[in-house]
C-alpha cells in the first residue's frame, strides 16, 4: 500500500460521476467526506511518527466455511494500519488458490505461506479444539520466513494475530511503542471478560487470570508483541508442537526472549482493552449427502 492515501483507493463510475475532475478531488478525500468516522483513525495512524516502525503480523489460518468472513473482517481493520506486513500461513499441504485470490483482492502487503498440521495433533471429533496446540507449525514457518527475509538491524515488531480475533486500530499504535517486549490486556479470554497484566509505573508485578494458574506468563498470544531483533537473537527458538504444550506457548516464547521485569506495560498501564479473543462459531451446514438427495449440488468452500 502506498503512503499517498489518495492513490491507494479507486472508485467506480457511479461514484466518479459526482466528482468534478477539474477540482482534482482524490478518492481518499472523497471517502473521508462520505465516512467522517474514518478521519480520526486515519489521521492518528498514518500521521503517527512511530508508524515508520514496521509491524510483521503473523496469522495462521485454515480452510473452513467461516474463513473468508474472518479474514475479510480482519483485512478491513488492517486498511487503517500503515507500514504493516501480513504473513498468512495456511494450514494446508499446498497453498489454495481461493485463499490467495482473496488475499490479493485486499491490496495489502502480504506473503502467503503454508504447512499442514499433522493429523495426530488435530483434535478428535469429540475433543475441544483448545486441547490441541493450534497454529504452532504455521507460526514456526512464519518465524523462519521472518529470519530469512529481514535484517537483524531492522527496527520492527512481530505480532501473532489469530484470524478470528477482533482488533482495535489503536492496538497497533501501542505495538509501535515497544522497545523489546510489550504486554496489554486481552478481552474475552481465559473464562473471563479479560486477562491482564497488573502494572505499576509501566512494569508488571502481577497478573489477573483464572485458568492455567501455574503459567509463568499468564497471557494470551494476542496480548504481547516482541521486537524483531529478539527473533533474530534467539534464532533457534521454535514453538513446541507437542500435544502436551497447550497453555504454555506464550510462557515458552516470553520466557526464552525476556523476563518479567523487562516487560513493558502498554495500553494505558494495561487498563485499556484493544484486542478481544473472539471465536467465530462454526456454522451448522447441511451435509452434501442430504443436499444430493434433495437434488442440490455445490461445493461451499470452492465457491466462496
Amino acid at each position: 500500500m502506498t503512503t499517498d492515501l489518495g492513490e491507494s483507493w479507486t472508485m467506480d463510475s457511479r461514484e466518479m460521476k459526482n466528482i468534478d475532475n477539474k477540482q482534482d478531488v482524490k478518492p481518499w478525500e472523497q471517502l473521508l467526506s462520505m465516512y467522517p468516522g474514518l478521519v480520526v483513525p486515519i489521521q492518528e495512524s498514518w500521521k503517527d511518527p512511530l508508524s515508520i516502525r514496521k509491524i510483521y503480523m503473523i496469522t495462521p489460518t485454515k480452510t473452513r466455511a467461516e474463513q473468508i468472513a474472518d479474514l475479510t473482517r480482519l483485512a478491513q481493520t488492517l486498511y487503517l494500519i500503515p507500514n504493516l506486513f501480513w504473513i498468512i500461513v495456511e494450514d494446508e499441504s499446498q497453498r489454495t488458490g481461493r485463499l490467495h485470490r482473496l488475499l490479493q483482492s485486499f491490496n495489502l502487503p502480504f506473503i502467503h505461506l503454508n504447512i499442514a498440521t499433522p493429523d495426530y495433533l488435530k483434535p478428535t471429533k469429540n475433543q475441544s479444539t483448545w486441547r490441541r496446540p493450534r497454529g504452532m507449525h504455521q507460526k514456526n514457518i512464519a518465524l523462519q520466513w521472518v529470519r530469512e527475509n529481514t535484517s537483524t538491524n531492522e527496527d520492527a515488531l512481530v505480532y501473532f494475530a489469530d484470524d478470528d480475533n477482533t482488533y482495535h486500530w489503536k492496538l497497533f499504535q501501542e505495538i509501535r511503542k515497544i522497545q523489546l517486549v510489550g504486554v496489554w490486556p486481552v478481552g474475552l479470554v481465559g473464562e473471563l471478560l479479560y486477562e491482564r497484566p497488573i502494572c505499576l509505573n509501566g512494569k508488571v508485578y502481577s497478573w489477573f487470570h483464572y485458568i492455567y494458574r501455574k503459567r509463568k506468563f499468564p497471557t494470551d498470544m494476542a496480548g504481547f508483541a516482541i521486537h524483531l531483533g529478539l527473533v533474530h537473537k534467539h534464532s533457534n527458538y521454535l514453538f513446541n508442537v507437542s500435544a502436551n504444550s497447550v497453555g504454555e506457548q506464550e510462557s515458552n516464547i516470553l520466557g526464552t526472549m525476556t523476563s518479567m521485569n523487562q516487560l513493558e506495560c502498554l495500553a494505558n498501564n494495561a487498563s485499556k482493552i484493544y484486542v478481544w479473543h473472539t471465536k467465530t462459531q462454526s456454522m451448522f451446514l447441511t451435509t452434501t449427502e442430504k443436499l444430493r438427495n434433495a437434488g442440490m449440488k455445490y461445493d461451499l468452500i470452492s465457491e466462496l
